[in-house]
């Protein structure tokens, strides 16, 4: 017991014998230590305290660890996994359907999806994993962007599309997202203009669809590799790697 010890001290210490959650005892400890006497016949006891916090807290992060678990889960399957964002009704549900032929709920009012819809798109015979994330932007649709390899950004050809295009960077960028290959696809647009960056199309029409599937392609920077058996054709689909991969590389992807 400290010396000279004064009555907050005593009382943050009688609601730590009292705690009955893990919780409470930190934030009695913390009490403990702010109102413990700082002069060097305490120093034993400071020591002690902050052990005896230190230890609980690394309890709390064990236990936080132990009880998450994520609503859901997305496996990575094909050459790549590629999201598809943008501002409500800006037709990234459409555009999922015509890309991978999955049927995708599309209605007019806004925030129609309310959760990250999976599809898979053939191109050039390579399945790549197409995964619509609501506008909404919660926690776990931002985990998927981080985990995958190419953002497809939609930009509602009929409204103001720099602006668009400004507000979807600023939702990349407060969630470190900037860095990640893009690609912008600006829809309900038959006709482009002059910026090259951008690949115009109309998703209910199918217009420009392959244009977009090339420059997916062309962005993503990978090798394509066909393997087959002795005597038979080559495999569909085929293999996608990273440029400069070698057979161990490739042998390591099939197994």
């Amino acid at each position: 017991m400290p010396v000279n010890a004064g009555p907050e001290y005593f009382a943050a210490e009688k609601r730590y014998s009292k705690a009955r959650t893990t919780e409470e005892k930190i934030i009695a400890i913390e009490e403990m230590i702010r109102s413990a006497p700082k002069h060097k016949g305490a120093t034993h006891l400071l020591a002690d305290l902050r052990k005896r916090l230190s230890k609980l807290k690394k309890e709390v992060l064990i236990e936080r660890k132990k009880s998450y678990k994520p609503k859901f889960v997305i496996r990575k399957e094909g050459a790549a996994q590629i999201c598809i964002i943008g501002l409500t009704n800006s037709g990234k549900s459409t555009l999922l359907n015509s890309l991978t032929n999955t049927d995708v709920e599309v209605a007019e009012y806004p925030y129609t999806t309310k959760a990250s819809q999976v599809g898979m798109m053939l191109y050039n015979d390579l399945q790549f994993q197409m995964i619509e994330i609501p506008s909404t932007f919660n926690s776990e649709s931002v985990g998927l962007l981080h985990s995958c390899d190419l953002i497809v950004i939609v930009l509602d050809a009929s409204q103001n599309t720099e602006k668009q295009k400004s507000e979807l960077m600023k939702v990349l960028k407060e969630n470190r997202l900037n860095e990640k290959k893009i690609v912008f696809a600006k829809n309900k647009s038959k006709v482009c203009g002059l910026d090259q960056n951008i690949v115009c199309v109309d998703a209910k029409s199918r217009i420009g669809l392959e244009e977009l599937k090339e420059r997916i392609w062309e962005s993503l920077d990978l090798i394509k590799v066909y393997t087959k058996s002795p005597g038979k054709p080559k495999d569909i689909p085929a293999l996608a790697l990273e440029k400069g991969s070698t057979v161990e590389d490739l042998a390591n992807e099939i197994h």
